[in-house]
């Protein structure tokens, strides 16, 4: 057994274990403590989505409204994942040369945002600063409209059950401690880890160890002169990150006051309050299979916080008032697992232009890598939007799983462009739309004909090529 294998399975054992409570060897069992040795509650549903980020969200979305009865699993209390528990912004990218690549659920959420005065949804480089609480409302109403079963503050537990032809049969699931059993016909992994794509060779790692991107952790500002501070950042191949900040923390680092740092970051991304700006500024390296590596580098970060915040203060005179008014509930994993899918996005594919039959979205943010344990990154802007094909949302070995958001099959290179918002939920559309299809009919997604899921995207206002 492998070090990464040892402790997800230890994770398992201390999640999964504390739920079987006094009903363990030894100890005086109560009628009522037996209970939690078995199951307490058996779910079945026609979709199960895990993970409800951008991607999961729209996904459950999309199976529903397509008469799928759906079933959606969270770890957090609400939606929305790292835009907002991470308070990451903005979402990314809707436009590329001013016009509109991303359409569907995506574009829809984004204006019922907008209604709501939650989001920017008009500037020409397509990228939408928004609230992150309306956010959250919105998705969760979105959610509610369509039908769909939330469970949330639920995770998956331990490795999913399979049957005899190798599709997912169950998966168990922890609830502050206590265990169900949901069964389902289809299963989309939007996780941010790969809570389903993690077992049973369903996925591997995207990256080599010691070479995955950073982790961050975002915070925000008030007390902004926001008149003053460049806080909009409205067209194309234009860096938004700040030249006199980011001078400031690179003499920060040297000088020992700061270990690492990104960017900065410091715009309206996930705040468009008068008075307010989000910071993406923190950086970490970390194995993420290991708990104390993880458990350091958010430490780190969160003590690095005020520091960076001092450091802009005296940088900038926008800035000369700021405060901290809220960090992120967790920190940010740009890279963990991938789908083995049926196909894996090349960077040579995902930059030549071209657009298989089975392209089902498309990407317009930069090719933008963060480099581990090093304040820069690989920045490459695309001369066309690149392609996601349907292929690498599809298992190569588990009939029933898709997956989509954080967990498609790409190179790091490619994955560096789709890894942001709008593209996951493109992604998380096009699983849906599969996984209903997949149910309604009985045909497994890599049987279904590809054209009637591109068609079924294009009939939901999908933006996808030779649409014009």
């Amino acid at each position: 057994m492998n070090r990464r294998d040892f402790i997800r399975d230890l994770t398992c054992v201390s999640v999964c274990g504390a739920a079987m409570g006094d009903a363990r060897v030894g100890t005086a069992a109560t009628h009522n403590d037996m209970r939690t040795s078995a199951f307490l509650r058996k779910l079945t549903t026609g979709v199960c989505v895990v993970g409800g980020g951008p991607a999961g969200f729209v996904a459950a979305i999309t199976a529903s409204r397509l008469g799928a009865k759906v079933t959606l699993i969270e770890s957090l209390g609400f939606p929305g994942g790292m835009a907002t528990a991470g308070l990451v912004g903005p979402i990314s990218k809707f436009n590329f040369n001013s016009r509109r690549v991303v359409g569907g659920i995506a574009w829809e959420f984004v204006e019922r945002l907008a209604a709501r005065g939650g989001a920017i949804a008009d500037l020409p480089k397509g990228n939408v600063p928004f609230e992150a609480e309306v956010y959250r409302r919105v998705a969760r109403e979105m959610l509610e409209d369509a039908g769909v079963t939330c469970l949330w503050q639920s995770s998956v537990c331990g490795a999913p059950e399979l049957a005899a032809d190798g599709s997912i049969q169950a998966v168990t699931l922890s609830t502050a401690g206590f265990l169900s059993r949901l069964e389902a016909q289809m299963f989309i992994d939007c996780s941010a880890l790969g809570a389903l794509v993690g077992y049973h060779g369903f996925g591997g790692f995207r990256s080599e160890k010691g070479t995955a991107q950073p982790l961050s952790l975002c915070f925000h500002l008030g007390g902004v002169d926001t008149e003053k501070a460049r806080v909009l950042v409205r067209h194309d191949n234009e860096r938004s990150a700040n030249p006199v900040l980011r001078a400031a923390l690179e003499k920060a680092m040297k000088s020992g006051r700061i270990q690492s740092f990104g960017g900065p970051w410091a715009v309206w991304g996930s705040t468009i309050r008068r008075g307010f700006v989000s910071v993406n500024a923190t950086r970490a390296a970390a194995d993420v299979t290991d708990p104390v590596e993880v458990a350091a580098a958010t430490a780190l970060m969160r003590r690095e916080i005020p520091v960076i915040a001092e450091v802009i203060r005296e940088a900038d005179p926008a800035f000369r008032e700021s405060y901290v008014s809220q960090t992120a509930t967790v920190s940010g994993f740009r890279e963990c697992r991938e789908l083995q899918a049926l196909h894996r996005i090349t960077a040579e594919e995902f930059t030549s232009g071209e657009y298989p039959p089975d392209t089902i979205a498309l990407a317009a943010h930069p090719m933008d890598r963060h480099l581990a344990g090093s304040s820069a990154q690989n920045l490459s802007f695309l001369k066309k939007p690149g392609a996601i094909p349907l292929s690498a949302l599809i298992s190569a070995k588990c009939p029933n799983l898709l997956a989509a958001g954080g967990l498609v099959a790409a190179e790091p290179a490619a994955f560096a462009s789709i890894r942001v918002q709008a593209q996951c939920m493109a992604s998380g559309q096009a699983a849906g739309t599969a996984a209903a299809m997949s149910v309604k009919t009985g045909t497994a997604p890599k049987a279904l004909v590809a054209s009637t899921v591109v068609a079924a995207l294009r009939d939901a206002n999908a933006c996808l090529p030779g649409g014009d």
